[in-house]
């Protein structure tokens, strides 16, 4: 039987299994600090738009073109009209150069794009200067089993060019996620305790700093930068332009769900929270806490390896609990077909509002209920806790940029109501006692507080000091970029 999404969670709660990483935006780059804004609003003007248009390769769009309508809007439909100065859809490299050099030293903001996905909207700025690498996606796996993608690739796109070679890459589950944005992030995926995060196989990328020079990023050349490229967020000194990857043979991959009955949620949450961090690496899960007067619960994940070997955990889990499920579903894909599976057909805009915190280790009983005591106030909200641990544990938190190496789980704050942002917020805080001030840097949120330590912990002045060297002048500075931490 097929495990499907909740209607009231949507496509992104079923998401969070893969910890879709929904950053998109190549480098997320967006509005200025508050006291920027009106300089960068006034300053499109002195931009020569049509000699920019004019150099691309790519098409330049305005307000009143044809197109710019659709293309202004974030996928996020919350968030809602944005109204850049001007949308490049550039085709590679030399054009966002051209882009880059053009908008330097007046003071717009300029951000990258791809799939748009960007939590906060920051790909899509207000009067600013939006560099969509859409066009540059061309995907090419190699006999090596490596594969070369460009930053506009989405996600669905290369899952099915691997997947037609056999091959596989962790990652999120939504298809028009970006597949530069969310390694860039991480890369909190529904394969990741086997596998690690996406960023975890990004071996090297040519990125175009903020100064307009293409560089290649790897061990041996700019560490610094490709370290940051591992998990730093996006808009950090440059926009990247193309990414190298190892992969994995594409595994079978088993599906389950499980469903307790109401009054066990908080028991629930706890047992899984202790079975899930030392459960084998082969098992990834996602723990479902549903806001509601009685809180109700959803555990499901994935399994690779042979399916036979799959129940016996669940069973564990089931007696841990100590009730029966409602409700158990298991369904074995081909690797490509379980990506398929989460989706949930849905590739159209959504309206959600989110933040994150980060589960540094287990839960005990008394923590779980003071949880569920939370989200019964908040009927809005639903939490999704996402797995770590395996693979993902095997780096120290400096290894790379992405911090959160040795914690057991991330918890998705997630709302489907546009005006939830304050809720999201205040159960964001309500849960800090429980999970400390860790987050998510793909689940970005404005309104976070202390965002800089929350997102980079250790790695912050590192990171500053990366995205200073490489983007000295704040060209692709934003309002949660880290040198503004």
């Amino acid at each position: 039987m097929h495990t499907q999404p909740a209607n009231r969670t949507s496509r992104r709660g079923f998401l969070t299994l893969a910890g879709a990483g929904l950053l998109a935006a190549t480098t997320t780059a967006a509005t200025r600090p508050a006291n920027a804004r009106g300089t960068a609003r006034s300053a499109a003007g002195d931009i020569d738009w049509a000699a920019l248009r004019t150099s691309l390769d790519g098409t330049l769009l305005r307000p009143g073109d044809t197109g710019y309508a659709t293309a202004s809007r974030p996928y996020n439909a919350a968030l809602g009209t944005r109204r850049p100065a001007a949308i490049a859809q550039v085709t590679g490299r030399a054009d966002i150069q051209r882009c880059l050099k053009r908008a330097a030293g007046h003071g717009i903001p300029v951000a990258a794009r791809s799939g748009g996905h960007s939590y906060a909207g920051y790909s899509t700025p207000d009067g600013g200067l939006v560099i969509d690498v859409r066009r540059a996606r061309k995907i090419v796996v190699r006999a090596d089993h490596t594969v070369t993608v460009g930053a506009g690739a989405h996600l669905s796109e290369v899952y099915s060019a691997l997947a037609a070679r056999g091959r596989a890459l962790p990652g999120g589950t939504c298809p028009t996620v970006g597949v530069a944005g969310l390694t860039l992030g991480g890369g909190i995926g529904m394969l990741a305790r086997p596998y690690g995060l996406t960023c975890d196989h990004l071996t090297s990328a040519h990125v175009v700093t903020g100064t307009g020079e293409l560089v290649l990023a790897d061990a041996r050349h700019h560490s610094d930068l490709f370290w940051s490229l591992r998990g730093g967020g996006g808009g950090q000194g440059g926009i990247v332009t193309d990414l190298t990857f190892t992969t994995v043979a594409a595994p079978t991959v088993t599906v389950f769900s499980l469903t307790f009955p109401a009054e066990a949620t908080a028991t629930v949450l706890s047992t899984w929270s202790q079975w899930i961090h030392q459960a084998p690496n082969a098992i990834t899960s996602v723990c479902h806490v549903d806001g509601d007067a009685r809180p109700t619960n959803r555990v499901v994940g994935t399994f690779v390896g042979t399916p036979s070997k799959l129940p016996p955990h669940l069973n564990a889990l089931i007696a841990q609990i100590g009730s029966q499920p409602t409700a158990r579903r298991t369904h074995s894909y081909t690797y490509l077909g379980a990506m398929n599976h989460f989706t949930g057909g849905k590739t159209g805009r959504e309206k959600f509002r989110a933040a994150s915190r980060i589960v540094p280790r287990p839960l005990t009983p008394a923590q779980a209920q003071q949880v569920v005591q939370i989200v019964a106030q908040h009927p809005e909200i639903v939490l999704l806790f996402d797995s770590l641990g395996g693979e993902v544990a095997d780096l120290t938190p400096t290894d790379t940029a992405f911090v959160h190496r040795k914690a057991t789980a991330s918890v998705q704050i997630y709302t489907s109501d546009a005006r939830g942002d304050a809720a999201v917020l205040a159960v964001q805080q309500a849960l800090t006692p429980m999970t400390g001030s860790g987050s998510y840097v793909n689940y970005l949120n404005a309104g976070q507080k202390n965002w800089g330590q929350a997102y980079y912990g250790k790695n912050l002045t590192r990171l500053r000091k990366v995205v200073t060297t490489y983007d000295p002048h704040g060209v692709l500075d934003y309002a949660q970029n880290a040198r503004n931490a």
